[in-house]
């Protein structure tokens, strides 16, 4: 965004976002190899397929995160809901185990960090939602 400078914690969301995005095209890719027990159950195609998609919209909210495109802003806040959302849907359907519970936890707290920082104001500024 113009006139507004970029926050250090923007920068990290972004790099993080970029790793991740790394991170999920080499699963992406994986699963679509032969011999991956999704693909011998059927389904590696289309979990390869959303896996990558998931990945490209991470490397999108990475980029956009250097370059202050307001849109991202609210994908970001989207996908950080959908992850809290899946890591307690992941606890239930795991039996609400304490190990479960500690994982879920673990994966709810970076998300809500993210959710935070994304609600300053700076942050707002920044992504041109004041």
């Amino acid at each position: 965004m113009a006139g507004v400078s970029r926050p250090l914690g923007v920068t990290i969301v972004g790099l993080l976002y970029l790793f991740l995005g790394i991170l999920g095209l080499l699963a992406g890719i994986t699963v679509f190899m032969a011999g991956t027990a999704l693909e011998v159950a059927g389904v590696g195609a289309f979990a390869g397929g959303i896996v990558i998609l998931v990945a490209l919209v991470n490397l999108a909210i990475g980029l956009g995160c250097f370059k202050g495109w307001g849109w991202v802003w609210t994908v970001a806040v989207l996908f950080s809901f959908i992850n809290i959302l899946i890591a307690l849907y992941n606890w239930w359907v795991a039996g609400h185990t304490m190990a479960g519970l500690t994982t879920a936890l673990v994966s709810i707290i970076i998300p809500v960090i993210i959710l935070w920082y994304l609600f300053k104001d700076n942050v707002k500024a920044f992504f041109g939602k004041t």
